[in-house]
This record gives C-alpha cells, structure tokens and sequence, in this order.
C-alpha cells in the first residue's frame, strides 16, 4: 500500500496534521500490509508532526515493527536525514 502525505495533510508541520496521518497510517496498518510512504511534494516534516504522527505509532506498536511495516518512499535527502535523526532519537531513547 502506498500512502502519499500531500494526499492525506495539508501540511507536514503541525501536531493536528501529524494526528491525520497517525491515524490513517494506523487504519492502514490495521489491514495487516506494509505501508510505503510518499513523501513526494512535501517538504520535511517538523519534530511537531513526526511525533503526533510516526512517533505515536512507535510509542503503540514498538520501533521494530515500526521499521518492519512503515517504509518511507520519494524522499528527498532533507526529508531523508530529518527522518533518520528521528529515528536515531527512539534508538538512544532521546525522543519521547
């Protein structure tokens, strides 16, 4: 399943828009499918909407599955790097 953000939040800057996509993400893992994400047209994502969106769902279903189920896709290497430290972060326990 792809998911394409510009598709889902009208921006990839506030916690409400992070809660949109938390929980189509959410919807989407409950289908039992990976989900790529599209990051294609969108430029990269605060600490706002990746916690209140990908670090709420790290928080419920753990980093592991996380990384098994959720693989972000069209990512510029901005978005890239933003993603990474904030992976690294739930990695040494510095993101909460």
């Amino acid at each position: 399943m792809l998911i394409r953000l510009i598709d889902i939040v009208s921006d990839t800057y506030t916690n409400s828009s992070g809660y949109t996509f938390y929980s189509e993400l959410k919807r989407q893992l409950s289908k039992g499918e990976q989900v790529q994400v599209s990051f294609l047209g969108v430029p990269a994502p605060s600490s706002s909407f990746l916690n209140s969106s990908f670090g709420a769902l790290i928080e419920e279903i753990g980093l592991e599955k996380f990384l098994k189920s959720v693989k972000p896709a069209d990512v510029t290497p901005t978005q890239a790097s933003m993603l990474k430290h904030y992976i690294q972060g739930f990695r040494s326990g510095t993101t909460a």
